[in-house]
């Protein structure tokens, strides 16, 4: 089973309320998008409405694999473009910049390729109780890009308050799958660790200037280094750890609510998960009324379960709440919020299955279905094809991740 063969086989549309104002100071656009991610997208804009980064915001990062399309708002300037893998169309105007608070979620359209006779079967089997129980909302390989790129985790290095590896890890780790210009900078950063005046000559720019500069004039201090990042890039890494927490106490918190027979393994970069194959009407119901929240420097959470699995993944993690208070670095301050264990996808279709031109002897079928924001849907192609063959995450596979 493979999953972003064609450019064309993975289709995301933002879903977005605005108010519209005629005299409004942001003008809304929608980008449409090719191979690229909403921050690489986002230059483009950028440099073609000859406004600064700043000027641009967005409901949400969408992947760089597939077509999508989002909303995003820029201040002050109007622009209708097309090329560089991006096309941006004005459609109005507001009062305000846009927000995640705006967006309802995505739709999807995604075809699914190489399937054999026994996933076809497996997936018929699982699409009803799909459709009634939903499926665990975990948190899906791509908010561990850090694991992919073997970063780690770099929030949980600085909430030990070990800031040094946590710089070293962001700025000076190379990594063994990208392909990109950062991979030789980092590398030679690697190489020069400690010896601030060269590290200043080898990296170049405002950020990396004062990030030196500072290290330079108060070696030890790597904390304030780490302030001087960029927000979303430390929000990113803050993110990452802070998913990897939540999955790993709704695993825990699974097994004590899900019955044994109707327990099932869900894999990520991060480690595998308990989800379910079915749910009665009355676990169901009590599953979607759980409170099972992002944790924060309150420390665990939620029902009392949900509360105590957070406990112990805190305590697996050599982690408690006095942490999150203690070892704080602006843009890396994790916040409760609250997120549901359940997701339920919206009019879940399917075309299909028929003859994959691109693989021989197999078929494909294809997926239309919506879900709410931060919901994902590489998660919801593993609930529906639970198992594959040998070595699949959760019987998937990216023909092309990078």
């Amino acid at each position: 089973m493979r999953l972003k063969v064609a450019p064309g086989d993975f289709r995301v549309r933002e879903s977005l309320d605005f108010v519209e104002d005629r005299n409004g100071p942001y003008f809304i656009h929608r980008l449409r998008k090719e191979k690229l991610d909403t921050l690489e997208a986002i230059r483009i804009v950028a440099a073609e409405a000859r406004v600064d980064r700043a000027k641009i915001a967005f409901a949400g990062l969408k992947d760089r694999q597939g077509v999508t399309e989002q909303w995003i708002s820029i201040e002050g300037a109007r622009l209708d473009y097309r090329g560089r893998g991006v096309e941006v169309r004005f459609f109005g105007r507001s009062a305000e910049p846009l927000t995640s608070k705006q967006s309802h979620g995505n739709d999807f359209a995604i075809v699914v390729r190489d399937l054999d006779r026994r996933e076809l079967d497996t997936f018929e089997a699982r699409l009803p109780e799909v459709r009634r129980s939903g499926f665990a909302n975990l948190f899906d390989d791509q908010r561990f890009a850090c694991l992919k790129h073997e970063q780690g985790f770099v929030m949980r290095e600085v909430l030990r308050g070990r800031y040094e590896k946590a710089l070293r890890d962001l700025i000076a780790k190379p990594s063994p799958r990208a392909i990109t210009g950062d991979v030789a900078l980092k590398r030679a950063l690697a190489h020069a660790w400690g010896d601030w005046e060269r590290c200043k000559s080898i990296a170049r720019g405002p950020i990396w200037r004062r990030l030196f500069e500072h290290l330079i004039h108060d070696p030890g201090d790597f904390r304030g280094a780490l302030e001087l990042l960029p927000s979303r890039q430390k929000l990113i890494h803050a993110f990452a750890f802070q998913s990897y927490l939540w999955n790993r106490a709704v695993d825990l918190f699974l097994k004590r609510r899900v019955a044994a027979e109707d327990q099932l393994v869900v894999r990520t970069l991060a480690g595998q998960h308990t989800s379910w194959r079915s749910l009665e009407a009355p676990a169901r119901a009590a599953l979607e009324a759980a409170e099972t929240p992002l944790c924060g420097r309150e420390g665990p959470a939620g029902d009392p379960d949900f509360a105590s699995a957070m406990g112990r993944v805190f305590r697996d993690a050599h982690l408690d709440a006095e942490s999150f208070r203690t070892h704080q670095v602006s843009g890396m301050v994790l916040r409760q919020e609250p997120r549901d264990l359940v997701c339920r996808p919206r009019k879940l279709t399917v075309s299909g299955p028929e003859r994959d031109e691109r693989h021989r002897g197999q078929h494909k079928l294809e997926l239309r279905f919506g879900l709410p924001r931060g919901a994902y849907a590489t998660m919801l192609v593993k609930h529906l094809f639970p198992s594959s063959r040998p070595g699949w995450h959760g019987g998937r596979h990216f023909e092309d991740e990078d």
